[in-house]
């Protein structure tokens, strides 16, 4: 029997164990890799190119989106999921943009992970109800939410992440170690930032980030 290789993501590390434990309760299932944080991640994916990839949505480092962006093209046969103790419509929209195939809140039980590895593993996709209630059909070309457009949905994925960063109280400096970026890139980004949610400076910024839950307190 083929096992399911898993790569599981978490900055916790006491949930990181006890969901590696409760998945290698399943003979079919085996963790290859951990990571903590969003860079480790990285380096984790290459290395053992899993059948499937659990992400926390918040770590530190760089975001479970931009980890997806990074290994997509090079981890073709690899399902990404998003595993969560959170939602809103950003994330949301942000998981479509990089096509993953789940998003399981960590309210639903350990065995529902489980199970959701199967799924994905099998080519099937997962969203928790309350995240499929906010979308819309996939086949659609329509906007995946069933509400007019934000200032949030004219920001790139890149602006996102820049923001978010920015959020958690990173540097510009900062911003750009962990996105690999130039410091006049974050700059410029930031300045776009400002320009298109028509905010003047970094303490609005985190303001508006933390209303939008793109980041929490």
């Amino acid at each position: 029997m083929k096992q399911i290789r898993v790569v599981l993501v978490d900055d916790h590390a006491l949930l990181r164990d006890s969901i590696t434990l409760l998945l290698q309760t399943d003979p079919a299932i085996i963790v290859v890799g951990t990571a903590g944080n969003g860079n480790d991640a990285v380096d984790v994916l290459m290395r053992e190119k899993p059948d499937v990839a659990l992400l926390d949505i918040e770590m530190p480092g760089r975001t479970c989106f931009e980890v997806i962006s990074l290994t997509r093209e090079m981890l073709p046969n690899t399902r990404f999921v998003i595993l969560s103790a959170t939602w809103g419509d950003q994330f949301i929209q942000m998981a479509r943009s990089v096509e993953v195939s789940g998003y399981v809140l960590k309210t639903e039980g350990a065995d529902r992970i489980k199970s959701v590895v199967h799924l994905v593993a099998a080519g099937k996709r997962y969203f928790s109800q309350e995240i499929s209630d906010r979308m819309i059909n996939v086949e659609t070309s329509r906007n995946i939410f069933n509400t007019v457009a934000t200032p949030l949905d004219t920001l790139s994925n890149r602006e996102k992440e820049v923001l978010i960063h920015l959020a958690k109280g990173l540097s510009i400096k900062e911003v750009a170690g962990v996105l690999t970026l130039s410091r006049k890139t974050v700059d410029n980004h930031t300045q776009n930032l400002m320009n298109k949610l028509s905010i003047h400076n970094r303490a609005d910024l985190v303001r508006y980030a933390i209303r939008e839950r793109l980041v929490h307190v």
